[in-house]
């Protein structure tokens, strides 16, 4: 379990709190719902496993902080503007159009470039650090664009993307949780 700060405060007070109720469901749902990672780069390509089974705790996994414990820009799509898994809709950004040196056939359009800004590799096109959640409702728009206005939109971002099947309660109690840390 990555998150344990409200398990032994709150676990006797769940039929009496339905706000600490639902932010330790959300907790329970960050340390346990099973997420299919596909198309991630920068775990997918380097482990060269088309599926990995995992949890949110899988990349944001610093014991209650959620920070990564190693370093790992990833691509999850953000950026992408040809991503059908993408319900941000950054179509207010502007597009870029890259094209690789030594395939000129290959070719990506995004709305950023990401780590590749720095290091000049083909690979590293899309891929960015992922936050440390602590203090997260207090950094508002989400990602490094901004293309979630709130923590509601981030979890249905994820919920889209990574096919989780969250319900519209699992999808509260867990923006509930992000909210508190």
């Amino acid at each position: 379990m990555i998150f344990t700060l409200f398990t032994p405060i709150w676990a006797h007070e769940q039929s009496h709190n339905d706000h600490r109720a639902s932010i330790l469901r959300g907790q329970t749902l960050f340390n346990s719902h099973p997420i299919a990672i596909k198309g991630v780069a920068g775990i997918n390509d380097t482990l060269g496993a088309d599926t990995l089974p995992g949890t949110c705790g899988t990349c944001h996994d610093s014991p209650n902080v959620g920070n990564h414990s190693v370093i790992a820009p990833l691509n999850i799509g953000i950026a992408d503007v040809a991503n059908p898994l993408n319900p941000l809709g950054v179509d207010y950004l502007p597009v870029i159009k890259l094209r690789q040196k030594a395939d000129p056939t290959k070719e990506i359009t995004t709305t950023d470039p990401g780590r590749a800004l720095v290091t000049g590799k083909w690979a590293d096109i899309g891929k960015f650090k992922g936050p440390i959640l602590r203090g997260l409702s207090a950094r508002a728009p989400y990602f490094h664009n901004g293309s979630a206005e709130s923590l509601n939109d981030v979890v249905e971002f994820y919920n889209v993307r990574f096919g989780m099947g969250l319900t519209e309660r699992e999808k509260a109690d867990l923006a509930a949780f992000l909210s508190t840390l």
